[in-house]
């Protein structure tokens, strides 16, 4: 008992830990310049773009949570879109104290309010999940394309002068090359990791299956492109905001968004990477502005605060579903 205490606090706070530690170390290494910057970025930006961006991140989680009841409704529920809002906004705060336990607050809401059964409002939030990660997985891709054929990353690849060599970029390379196989071997003669990973693959599968065969898939696939395309775009506002990154180009864009998203999903909120990973994005665009980074994720993170403990504080207003 006392191993599983343990364990479930270290989940808790080694996180967060990294996150503070991450954020001390980013602010510590900024310059008198640089903190003069963001102060000044605070002061003089552009908000009637930041508020675009805003608004656009809002539609993107409404569109979610309007997504979610394209899943639920084949399974005989047809909860409230507000209730659904309510969740999900709410699921985003409560990842910030305890990571990925948004989820499960968000299908115990819907529990509670909806009188959707746990495991069965749980259950489509993983397939939600499969969903995500197929689209980061496009982004990705998509990134991967408008960097090389960027004239800034081909120049970062193929001179020394940035400190990053041919030969550097092949020794990463190899090593992936390298750890795959070992990932293969591995999967191959161990019988526990090879179950792992076909369970994976099957839960990708259903998740896709069921997707395809629900009634509404199209407009299931439209909320998608239309949430990702959101979570994008609101970058590109933002970026509006200020003079030195108003011309940021696409590649810059999807690239930041990136690093972003994988941020988040590494630590709660992104706390402490999220603007030094933007920052280096940005520095690969010859964009010194360090500034911008830091303004996106304090933004970004305010809207999820206030309209999540509002969201928290709405559905807590009303009757619990009562259950025999």
């Amino acid at each position: 008992m006392l191993k599983d205490q343990l364990i479930k606090i270290a989940k808790i706070v080694i996180p967060i830990g990294i996150g503070v530690y991450l954020t001390w170390y980013f602010f510590s290494g900024l310059t008198e310049e640089q903190i003069e910057q963001t102060k000044s970025a605070f002061l003089g930006a552009n908000y009637f773009w930041v508020g675009l961006g805003l608004f656009i991140a809002v539609l993107s989680h409404m569109s979610r949570a309007y997504r979610w009841l394209f899943l639920l409704e084949p399974l005989g529920y047809k909860p409230s879109f507000w209730n659904s809002f309510y969740s999900v906004m709410a699921g985003y705060i409560i990842n910030f104290t305890v990571p990925r336990s948004g989820e499960i607050a968000r299908a115990g809401l819907m529990t509670s309010y909806e009188d959707v059964p746990f495991e069965k409002g749980f259950a489509t939030i993983v397939i939600e999940r499969v969903i995500d990660v197929i689209m980061l997985g496009i982004v990705f891709f998509i990134t991967g394309i408008l960097q090389a054929n960027s004239e800034e990353f081909k120049q970062i690849t193929q001179t020394e002068s940035s400190g990053i060599s041919p030969t550097v970029i092949w020794t990463v390379l190899i090593v992936g090359f390298i750890l795959g196989l070992i990932l293969l071997v591995f999967y191959l003669k161990n019988e526990k990791f090879k179950l792992f990973v076909i369970s994976k693959l099957k839960g990708f599968y259903e998740g896709l299956k069921s997707v395809w065969t629900m009634k509404k898939k199209w407009a299931f696939i439209g909320h998608t492109l239309f949430i990702w395309s959101c979570y994008v775009g609101s970058i590109w506002l933002f970026a509006q905001a200020f003079p030195e990154t108003s011309m940021m180009v696409i590649g810059c864009v999807f690239g930041a968004f990136l690093v972003g998203a994988t941020a988040v999903a590494l630590l709660p909120g992104g706390i402490g990477i999220y603007p030094l990973w933007v920052t280096q994005v940005l520095l690969i665009y010859n964009i010194d502005f360090a500034a911008f980074g830091i303004f996106l994720w304090v933004a970004q993170t305010v809207l999820i605060v206030v309209i999540g403990l509002l969201s928290l504080f709405l559905i807590q207003r009303q009757e619990k579903v009562e259950t025999l």
